[in-house]
């Protein structure tokens, strides 16, 4: 292949995936937009909450933090959320963990801790 062609249909693809990218930006915002706009704000901030991005897409949502997020705990029945370990701990072993801050704090890779021990990890985008 000729070097200028084949410089031309670079440019020519490079510029075809510059716009997806583009269109999807577009489309991510237009979907953040379209779930703010369903979010009573007033209302989330009375009962304590707050809009925060969440997940992958990092869509807007009303975020309630429970009161005892962040505390020790061996199994769902310690906390008002789940108990879980940021890290991914081998199923069937020994752990402790924290409890949720919210009822959204299930993004990442984590392991639930169920009576004491480990579950199998997961990872949720």
């Amino acid at each position: 292949m000729k070097p200028l062609l084949f410089i031309t249909l670079l440019i020519s693809i490079s510029g075809c995936v510059a716009n997806n990218k583009t269109q999807l930006e577009i489309e991510l915002e237009k979907e953040r937009a379209e779930a703010l706009a369903k979010i009573d704000v007033a209302a989330c901030k009375k009962a304590g909450g707050k809009v925060e991005p969440i997940g992958l897409y990092e869509l807007p949502k009303c975020v309630l933090y429970y009161p005892d997020g962040g505390k020790t705990c061996k199994s769902e029945t310690d906390c008002i959320g789940f108990c879980v370990s940021r890290e991914t701990l081998v199923a069937k072993t020994p752990a402790t963990g924290i409890c949720a801050h919210s009822e959204h704090d299930h993004y990442g890779c984590f392991s639930i801790i169920e009576n004491g021990e480990a579950q199998h990890p997961i990872c949720v985008d």
